[in-house]
């Protein structure tokens, strides 16, 4: 299974559906900060799934702040980051507490607008960057084959 990973869009979601043209994902994960924008990927790819968080730009959303589900074997939390300090924890103790808590292999985040792939405690950490207007848009690609997770920072 292929999964895109987008956070941050920020009012542009020309980039999300550039990403998904190219990857074909079997879904997505969007973790916030643009929740217009993940209507309109959901409008021109109804057939496509999308799981979805708000984050601290996204207001009067119905979205929850956190998701944690399990796909292929892999237990997955996405969050935005906000309310996990990922800007202000340097070793993200805060999320990865969190996760581990919810039982999480990965934990998924944004918040920041930069890439990161990294481990604490047997979880990985994985943050897309942002995918919005900018130098640098850029995503995530997970392919989840027999209960195991690979993940690769992509750009636009």
């Amino acid at each position: 299974m292929k999964i895109c990973v987008f956070s941050d869009s920020h009012g542009y979601a020309g980039n999300m559906i550039a990403a998904i043209e190219l990857e074909k994902p079997d879904l997505c994960f969007f973790l916030g900060d643009g929740e217009r924008d993940i209507a309109r990927v959901i409008e021109e790819y109804p057939d496509l799934p999308v799981y979805a968080v708000s984050g601290n730009c996204d207001f009067r959303t119905e979205l929850s702040s956190t998701i944690c589900c399990e796909i292929g074997g892999v237990t997955i939390y996405a969050t935005h980051g906000h309310l996990s300090r990922v800007k202000y924890d340097y070793d993200l103790e805060t999320l990865t507490s969190q996760a581990a808590e919810a039982g999480a292999d990965i934990a998924l985040f944004g918040h920041t607008h930069c890439q990161q792939l990294s481990e604490s405690r047997g979880i990985t950490l994985l943050n897309p960057g942002s995918i919005g207007r900018g130098y640098y848009p850029s995503y995530a690609v997970m392919t989840i084959e027999n209960g195991r997770c690979i993940a690769d920072l992509k750009s636009i």
